[in-house]
């Protein structure tokens, strides 16, 4: 919140009050490898974006109970079911019927490709992806640019 102080005839102090708006977009990630959930935070950690880990179906359903992400990055193999039966439910509610998806995974049969776009699925990346790929990706799915630092080497 800024607050201004705007002089005004006859001593009458007036106060604006501006609210920032919070223009971050949402990103859930549902990946349940430490390792990959770790890289997709470097990869957007100057990103003018909210990330929201969940490493479980379940975990990310208790997220979108209260959050509407601007994009889900979901992996295919998660653990008591499968990406692809993740967001079939997912699509069956209509506040997530055009909700962007960005899949990451080992899955490169052409079946799970057919499935994926037949459920809307915007982009499909394989593991192991380039950083630079997922960052352009999200960009280009998202509208959003930011600064590639050129290191994904995590702060000390």
């Amino acid at each position: 919140m800024q607050v201004s102080i705007i002089p005004l005839p006859q001593f009458t102090i007036c106060l604006i009050i501006r609210i920032m708006t919070n223009d971050r977009k949402l990103i859930l990630s549902l990946e349940d490898n430490e390792d990959i959930a770790s890289l997709i935070s470097l990869v957007l950690r100057h990103a003018p974006v909210e990330l929201i880990h969940a490493p479980s179906p379940d975990e990310a359903n208790k997220i979108l109970q209260t959050r509407t992400p601007d994009l889900l990055l979901l992996d295919m193999m998660l653990p008591g079911i499968t990406g692809l039966d993740f967001l079939t439910q997912l699509r069956g509610d209509p506040r997530f019927v055009n909700l962007p998806v960005i899949v990451i995974t080992v899955r490169a049969e052409a079946a799970y490709r057919q499935r994926a776009q037949e459920l809307g699925v915007n982009r499909y990346l394989l593991k192991p992806f380039s950083p630079t790929v997922l960052r352009q990706e999200i960009q280009q799915t998202l509208g959003v640019r930011w600064k590639d630092t050129g290191t994904l080497v995590p702060p000390a």
